[in-house]
């Protein structure tokens, strides 16, 4: 195969898409995640020291994201596909005890 047929297989998979670009956002959605679980942790430890009580939705907001990707992981990429299925089952049981907790069904 030549090098202008390899490179035009991979526009056609790609999309067209800068797979640099790609990878930058994959990256920043990774961030924003660490950012959320840290603000919503600092939130959750100063609710419970103040007296406030706990509110689990910051969790449940945190535990869907995580399901989610970890799904769509599980979807799109085959190395690695049972644990990211695993994890993502896991992260979605976690999400709906959470917002059970948050109504007041549990």
């Amino acid at each position: 195969m030549k090098k202008e047929e390899i490179l035009e297989k991979s526009r056609k998979e790609n999309k067209n898409k800068d797979m640099y670009a790609v990878e930058v956002e994959s990256k920043a959605a990774k961030y924003a995640a660490i950012a959320l679980v840290i603000l919503a942790t600092i939130y959750y430890c100063y609710e419970i020291f103040s007296g406030k009580g706990t509110n689990p939705a910051f969790y449940s907001l945190i535990a869907m994201y995580c399901s989610i990707v970890y799904g769509f992981k599980a979807l799109k990429i085959e190395k690695n596909r049972k644990l990211n299925a695993f994890t993502s089952s896991i992260w979605g049981v976690m999400t709906i005890i959470l917002i059970l907790e948050y109504f007041g069904v549990l």
